[in-house]
């Protein structure tokens, strides 16, 4: 089979993080704190995406994971580099999720030299995992 893509040229990897979330958890900050909670911790993109679904407390989880593990990628977590929006997760082309930086997470991605942010998202019915790796410029571009 030939594919009708090709993925972007990879990097040194200068970062990985990993999380995971119980979607009880989640499922209980959302009942106690209602929508205060969702304002603060998720992007706009990213709540009409998980309200939607049909069981949006595993799509939220899932996400909050995403943000716990980009940060870990960076070593710093959400605090003082990072706010809770300063990480989304948006669709890409194939569907397949993407990190989204806003401004503050940008500037701190153009410092260390990151190029770009590998995602990976999984769910069971009761956890969600997330995996994030950043890649430095291809060598090629780094040279230049």
């Amino acid at each position: 089979m030939i594919l009708d893509f090709a993925l972007s040229p990879g990097g040194p990897l200068i970062g990985i993080g990993i999380d995971i979330v119980e979607i009880a958890r989640i499922k209980d900050l959302r009942k106690r704190q209602g929508e205060r909670f969702l304002d603060r911790v998720y992007t706009e993109t990213e709540l009409q995406y998980c309200m939607r679904m049909r069981a949006p407390d595993q799509h939220l989880a899932v996400r909050f994971a995403a943000k716990e593990a980009v940060t870990k990628a960076f070593t710093v977590g959400i605090g003082e580099y990072f706010d809770w929006k300063s990480v989304g997760v948006v669709a890409g082309v194939r569907r397949q999720p993407e990190v989204e930086l806003d401004d503050k997470g940008q500037r701190f991605m153009d410092q260390i030299g990151g190029a770009r942010i590998l995602l990976s998202l999984s769910h069971s019915e009761s956890t969600a995992t997330a995996i994030a790796a950043i890649l430095g410029k291809p060598q090629s571009e780094a040279e230049q």
